[in-house]
């Protein structure tokens, strides 16, 4: 009697489990296990940022060094985003300066902008910066405040290149104009767009002739 062929792994007919390997070894084999010690309780995370003990908590490296830079600048308020990374905000008349320091310091290093975005809050606009440094893990997220009357921010194509289009999106949408750019024009909308007209403003009022919807009889 002819003996039965054993299904290949993960075929028809096969109920052992399918092993994925890395380097001849299981994955979860290979993967490295996380040190004992390594999970925080949550209360202590509180207190060692001062939550609920009366102290100041310890300023964060990043904000910390830019206070030393720039000591007649106060960076307030600061945050701390999702991923721990902080949040300042820079005047829009030196943030230029900020910005070549933030790529240039060898204590810094923030050598890529990962995005860029344009807010409106009514009676005020505001630039967004997400920065990141090529070979280390901080993170910053910078904010720009500007008036409506005249929304205008310095351009840093010269400091991140990568903001080029970036930049032209949020004047596309929402109007904010970035003095040095060289080529600041739309780039979602078509050029024939009034040059008031930016979708994403919380006043922004749709012109187009309302066109009468036909339904199909079944």
């Amino acid at each position: 009697m002819a003996e039965r062929a054993e299904a290949a792994p993960g075929q028809a007919g096969d109920d052992r489990p399918i092993h994925i390997h890395q380097d001849d070894k299981p994955l979860l084999e290979a993967l490295p296990l996380p040190a004992e010690g390594t999970f925080v309780d949550p209360k202590a995370k509180k207190k060692a940022a001062g939550e609920g003990t009366g102290e100041e908590p310890a300023a964060d490296p990043v904000v910390a060094r830019l206070r030393e830079a720039f000591p007649d600048l106060t960076f307030e308020p600061v945050a701390a985003t999702a991923d721990g990374g902080p949040i300042v905000t820079v005047p829009v008349d030196r943030w230029l300066e900020v910005a070549r320091f933030l790529r240039d310091d060898p204590q810094l290093g923030f050598d890529y902008l990962s995005d860029l975005c344009g807010v409106d809050y009514k009676d005020a606009l505001q630039v967004v910066y997400q920065l990141r440094g090529v070979g280390h893990d901080r993170r910053l997220t910078v904010k720009v405040n500007v008036g409506k009357d005249d929304p205008e921010v310095p351009s840093v194509v010269e400091v991140w290149p990568g903001a080029g289009w970036h930049e032209r999106e949020a004047f596309d949408m929402f109007g904010i104009r970035f003095s040095g750019h060289p080529d600041l024009r739309r780039i979602l909308m078509p050029p024939w767009t009034p040059d008031d007209v930016f979708p994403l403003r919380k006043d922004f009022v749709d012109r187009r002739p309302k066109r009468e919807r036909k339904v199909r009889p079944r």
